[in-house]
């Protein structure tokens, strides 16, 4: 398994944003404006979760807009590397 590269994490996000990828003890709630990679931070962070060795199974990720739910599902790029078994997404039609 490949693990999270940190030092290019640091060049890529600010302090907050590295902060919550570093962050694995717990849950976080993140909150931020429109394209302020707000999916790119969790999809960080579960990677780094998986590099610690928590299982998959205690991961809950949760986002609301439509957008970010299938930018969620989609970003393999970073996730693709742990060949996660049985991983589940949900993506629920909440737009009205």
């Amino acid at each position: 398994m490949s693990e999270l590269d940190i030092h290019a994490l640091e060049t890529e996000l600010n302090p907050e944003q590295l902060r919550a990828v570093m962050t694995i003890d717990g849950p976080i709630l993140i909150i931020a404006g429109a394209g302020s990679r707000k999916t790119r931070v969790i999809t960080y962070r579960i990677a780094h979760i998986l590099d610690k060795g928590i299982p998959q199974s205690v991961i809950l990720a949760l986002t609301f807009p439509n957008k970010a739910a299938r930018e969620l599902q989609f970003t393999s790029d970073v996730l693709a590397v742990y060949k996660i078994a049985n991983l589940f997404l949900d993506i629920k039609n909440w737009e009205r």
